[in-house]
């Protein structure tokens, strides 16, 4: 035993030239080799299990038991996931449970010794009392609440639009979110835009003056503005993430009717999307409750990104950018600009990428080495806007040509 805590042991050589010499692949290097420790596991009594619902309904399980310490850090709760596995493991309150955290992050129940199985599945929503019912998805049951206007369906969709990556409204914590909502202040995502009208109701709240009021205001007008994909990604389709929602936008060259007119046909065809996340949108998007809400947000608002068409021609190319960015304001400038033009960008180097952008194309950086060893082209930023610039001088050459023909 060590008395400082690790999560495992790396085996390498002690010759750094000959390790350096071995290459890596794709993702690791050729000289070490990693192993991670047993789990530690702790046995400990199960107290209760909350269920905790999501912005789409499903109402998740979490295993509260005895307070266990394991790798270092104290231990009270864990997530059972879905009601299959609340089967599997028979709990009940009081049982005997053993407990690992998984790869020494997240906490596991790996076992139920007692397996009285006396728990019972909630049948109506433990935040608005209405029916909850089991649905099957892929041989695994989970657990839903029915009731289309439960608030803390509303709450979990509320907090991711107004999120970072989404509305990006600062200001509004999940308490005041909450606080708003029980106040009757907000009962669809439009009375975000509408909150001028209390502000002598909500400077009266706790810990809320005039000057957080004026922050918050100032913060709601200035998302007023906003990319579209933000927007879509805002609105919590299903399987729709941040890089999905610039897929379909790019697709829709940006236009706000054309995203919300695409086909089944046309998202099924968008590389990365397929007929999975296609069903979840075209449902979606078939709700007329979902249209008339999007719509009323969509008043309130205006896409900042409406009059930038999306070029193709970096089309089938993926990209990997590493190292400081010179000619862009910063590094999401430069990957909007490449997926503007048609591109990929991803974060690790494998034979799938075509370029890393890295402005020191000497350097010494492992993610050069690894291009270098794959037969990756490294350009800088100077050298791709050179390359989509003769990419759209080729394209214009050939519709001449075409023209001519």
């Amino acid at each position: 035993k060590y008395d400082i805590p690790s999560d495992g042991l790396v085996l390498t050589y002690d010759d750094i030239s000959y390790s350096e010499s071995l290459g890596t692949t794709a993702k690791y290097p050729k000289h070490s080799l990693a192993f991670k420790w047993q789990d530690e596991t702790v046995e400990t009594q199960l107290e209760s299990v909350d269920w905790s619902v999501s912005r789409t309904g499903l109402i998740n399980p979490i295993a509260i038991f005895k307070p266990v310490e394991i790798d270092g850090s104290v231990v009270r709760r864990a997530s059972l996931h879905n009601v299959s596995i609340v089967k599997r493991l028979k709990l009940g309150v009081g049982d005997t449970i053993k407990v690992y955290k998984a790869n020494m992050i997240i906490p596991q129940i790996s076992e139920n010794i007692t397996m009285s199985d006396t728990l019972n599945i909630p049948s109506t929503c433990p935040t608005c009392h209405q029916k909850a019912v089991i649905l099957t998805e892929n041989d695994i049951d989970y657990l839903y609440c029915t009731n289309k206007l439960c608030s803390a369906k509303f709450l979990k969709r509320l907090a991711l639009f107004t999120s970072k990556n989404a509305m990006n409204i600062d200001g509004l914590s999940d308490a005041i979110l909450s606080k708003l909502v029980s106040e009757g202040l907000i009962k669809e995502f439009c009375d975000l835009y509408k909150l001028e009208d209390y502000c002598e109701k909500i400077i009266k709240f706790d810990g809320f003056g005039k000057k957080s009021y004026e922050n918050l205001i100032n913060s709601i007008n200035k998302s007023r503005s906003v990319k579209l994909y933000n927007f879509i990604y805002a609105l919590g389709i299903p399987g729709i993430g941040l890089s999905r929602a610039k897929l379909i936008c790019n697709y829709a060259n940006n236009n706000y009717e054309t995203v919300k007119k695409l086909t089944f046909e046309e998202l099924s065809d968008i590389p990365g999307i397929g007929e999975v996340i296609a069903k979840a949108w075209f449902a979606a998007f078939q709700n007329e409750e979902l249209r008339t809400e999007v719509d009323k947000v969509a008043r309130e608002i205006s896409f900042s990104d409406i009059d930038k068409s999306v070029s193709t021609t970096l089309t089938n190319k993926t990209f990997v950018i590493t190292g400081g960015v010179y000619q862009f304001n910063n590094r999401e400038e430069l990957i909007e600009f490449i997926e503007r033009s048609g591109g990929k960008v991803v974060s690790a180097i494998s034979s799938k990428v075509n370029y890393l952008i890295n402005n020191d194309i000497d350097s010494g950086s492992t993610k050069n080495k690894q291009a270098k060893q794959l037969g990756i082209e490294i350009i800088s930023e100077e050298q791709l806007v050179q390359l989509i610039r003769s990419n759209k001088e080729k394209k214009g050459v050939s519709k001449n040509e075409a023209n001519t023909k």
